[in-house]
């Protein structure tokens, strides 16, 4: 099976990522930093030798880098099993002295690039007629915080 996970180089992500390692899955990750990345994907094949992972550094904010990413997974993956989007932003503030442009940016990441990437995925998935799509969120989506502002 194959696993794509956004967002997989630290916290819930690499969580996933070790759970599904630990399966023997063959993994997709992408995350923005290259160096946390490569960081996951050694620990994971030294841990489990017998798997496969891929990475590619994305900026899920970033339309044209989630298009780069799904035309890779496309190219390389033999199949799409699961697409977890699990990429997130949190940028600290109040929505009344924030940058205007936080509730954008938090967007971006944490909406638009779920909807972006499950688009240019999905039809290979319903032509395979099998897969699954996770979007995870943060509890802090659901109940308001001090400091949550645009989030």
């Amino acid at each position: 099976m194959t696993i794509i996970i956004t967002g997989a180089s630290k916290g819930i992500g690499r969580a996933i990522a070790e759970k599904f390692a630990a399966n023997g899955y063959s993994l997709f990750l992408c995350a923005r930093n290259k160096e946390n990345l490569s960081s996951v994907k050694e620990e994971l094949l030294r841990k489990y030798p017998f798997i496969h992972v891929n990475t590619k550094t994305c900026d899920v904010a970033v339309k044209e880098d989630l298009k780069l990413f799904a035309a890779w997974v496309l190219a390389t993956a033999s199949s799409i099993d699961v697409l977890i989007n699990n990429a997130g932003l949190f940028i600290n503030g109040s929505a009344f002295d924030e940058a205007e442009s936080v509730l954008e940016e938090m967007m971006q990441a944490n909406v638009y690039s779920a909807y972006y990437l499950s688009r240019l995925l999905l039809p290979k998935m319903i032509k395979q007629k099998k897969g699954h799509v996770f979007n995870i969120c943060s509890i802090a989506s659901l109940n308001a915080y001090p400091a949550g502002g645009a989030y």
